[in-house]
């Protein structure tokens, strides 16, 4: 398999994280989806990142569905579940979402950034839409911090709410808007020194 990816991309980081946790501790292919890598671009015709090449050359792109494909190809009781049991599984669901949201807006708020300067998207009215959902599902999680574990196998919602808090450190830690959330800081420093959440943490190359 081959694990094209990138040391940013939050979606990079939630796939990477759950397939640790599958037992698929793939070194990633690094690669740049500005430049048109032609490995990318190949398997991937959005070149996003990831993007999961599996041994018979099947692409598996997007974060959330290379999760599906890890739930049906490795499922509990061999593998844990990243749901967790069936009866608490819409409430993980539900937070994974929030966290999800959160990063999606807050990747394209980036993305943006990339192509125009920041005054001149983040005060539009689009920009300030995407500020409003970032500062709304951070806090959001955070009260919700307390349903979602910090401790025993992680479930996607752990994954999720880490993965946020992280990105937005990374991107976003000199933000007067961004709001304090200890329940989500004190969540990652719970997680952050197991394996798969260390191995996966987003960092800007020097």
């Amino acid at each position: 398999m081959q694990l094209l990816a990138n040391t940013t991309s939050p979606f990079v980081r939630l796939a990477r994280t759950a397939m640790i946790e599958k037992g698929l501790d793939i070194e990633p292919t690094l690669v740049d989806p500005w430049a048109d890598d032609e490995r990318l671009r190949a398997a991937n015709a959005a070149t996003r990142v990831p993007t999961l090449v599996l041994d018979d050359g099947t692409p598996l792109t997007e974060a959330m569905l290379i999760v599906q494909w890890l739930e049906a190809t490795r499922p509990a009781p061999d593998w844990p579940s990243l749901v967790g049991p069936a009866a608490g599984a819409a409430g993980v669901l539900s937070r994974a979402g929030i966290a999800m949201g959160a990063i999606e807006a807050s990747v394209i708020t980036i993305i943006t950034r990339k192509v125009t300067a920041p005054t001149l998207f983040d005060e539009t009215p689009v920009g300030l839409r995407r500020r409003r959902s970032m500062v709304e599902g951070m806090l959001r999680l955070e009260a919700r911090a307390g349903e979602i574990p910090a401790t025993g196998t992680p479930t996607l919602d752990a994954i999720a709410a880490v993965t946020l808090h992280d990105y937005q450190q990374l991107r976003f830690a000199d933000q007067a808007w961004l709001p304090a959330t200890p329940g989500l800081k004190a969540l990652a420093q719970a997680w952050n020194s197991r394996t798969s959440f260390a191995r996966t943490k987003p960092y800007i190359p020097a």
